[in-house]
């Protein structure tokens, strides 16, 4: 039986609203949206002319021009950081879209990891927690039962400070639940969590780029994340 911690720290990088009204709101959830899908965002110039580019490119780029000013980014990414990408809900087949291996892989061309280290593979189907409706959302035996830890022959060994990245975190349950497999895994590293993107509760954005140290608890039967 998985002992699953009662509280873990991450690091978020920027907020979204679900359902804000407010333009910067709705700005928020295109590039959310986008970043999960690996799609484009419109970038407005210095001369205000606008143009469309990579949503995870986009965010990389801004994420190392903010990595020096803030200690939390810097306390989970860094050239000395081995990025470990989050499974999907669903089991990877050939082909398919795994967004948070490319956010690892351009994190990486940007300095701000050593190594991306595609070790997590699940292996059979959860709910997606953005479409389940209340009360079925997977809960984090549901995350740590259905992914494993694989392919480590097939990599170097991972830096002693690894982070387990995610592209959206609403409660914490996927990195509640997978945490344990990482700290069984590799028992001398320091494990972080980060996710690009936290999700608002309510409300509207007031500023999009707001990275942020939070807490997940988790009493067995509950989550709450704070902020």
């Amino acid at each position: 039986m998985a002992h699953f911690p009662s509280e873990i720290e991450f690091v978020s990088f920027l907020q979204y609203s679900p359902r804000g009204n407010s333009p910067l709101s709705r700005y928020s959830r295109d590039v959310t949206y986008a970043v999960k899908q690996d799609g484009q965002v419109r970038v407005w110039d210095t001369g205000g002319s606008v143009r469309l580019t990579s949503a995870i490119e986009r965010v990389a780029e801004r994420l190392a021009v903010e990595i020096p000013r803030d200690a939390c980014l810097s306390s989970c990414l860094g050239p000395d950081v081995t990025l470990i990408p989050m499974p999907r809900s669903s089991p990877l087949v050939a082909g398919a879209l795994w967004p948070t291996h490319r956010i690892c892989q351009r994190l990486q061309r940007e300095g701000l990891a050593g190594q991306v280290l595609p070790c997590l593979v699940r292996d059979r189907p959860v709910q997606r927690s953005s479409t389940a409706p209340r009360g079925a959302r997977p809960d984090p035996p549901d995350h740590f039962n259905s992914v494993e830890v694989r392919n480590l022959r097939l990599y170097p060994a991972p830096r002693p400070r690894i982070t387990l990245l995610d592209d959206v975190i609403t409660r914490g349950s996927t990195f509640v639940g997978i945490i344990p497999k990482l700290m069984a895994a590799f028992p001398t590293a320091s494990i972080s969590c980060f996710a690009v993107v936290r999700t608002l509760r309510s409300g509207e954005v007031s500023h999009f780029v707001d990275p942020v140290r939070g807490k997940v608890c988790y009493n067995g039967s509950t989550l709450h994340r704070s902020p």
